[in-house]
């Protein structure tokens, strides 16, 4: 119930700051910022690949939530070493965060890949992946907000 919550708590931060972007487009080019078209596109493209993760781990599908990983990994090196975006440092900070969560989040998908067979008993295999997607969810969707230049989102 708790994930569940923070779950659906992460995707409405996440989709107010991407709703409320267009509004703050001057707002995402600070200091080391450009507030271009690149920080931007890479918003974009974080957000896109956080939603296929997402879909992948609750549908269940292993395989699906491996590629999805291995897709991330590159853009968010990028991020955190400023090789293919200008943004700002905040944004590279919270890119190298999201990049240990996938990491971690690789590390232990691999795991229950190879422990598929042998799981009887064991909660159904989307809890598994959301449990242990959960903090690079979060890290991803701090990432966005980064990007975005730091939107408030509206309570209420």
């Amino acid at each position: 119930m708790k994930n569940q919550l923070v779950r659906a708590f992460t995707i409405a931060v996440t989709a107010a700051s991407l709703t409320l972007g267009g509004a703050g487009m001057a707002m995402a080019g600070g200091p080391g910022g450009n507030g271009s078209s690149s920080t931007t596109s890479a918003a974009a493209e974080v957000q896109s690949l956080r939603d296929a993760l997402a879909a992948r781990a609750d549908g269940g599908d292993v395989s699906g939530t491996q590629a999805s990983i291995a897709e991330l990994a590159p853009v968010l090196s990028d991020l955190a070493q400023g090789k293919r975006y200008t943004i700002q440092t905040e944004a590279k900070e919270s890119a190298a965060t999201a990049r240990q969560e996938n990491a971690e989040a690789k590390k232990g998908v691999d795991e229950l890949a190879t422990k598929l067979d042998t799981r009887a008993g064991l909660p159904p295999v989307s809890a598994l992946l959301n449990a242990l997607l959960q903090r690079l969810l979060i890290s991803l969707s701090s990432l966005v907000n980064d990007l975005l230049g730091g939107l408030t989102v509206p309570v209420g």
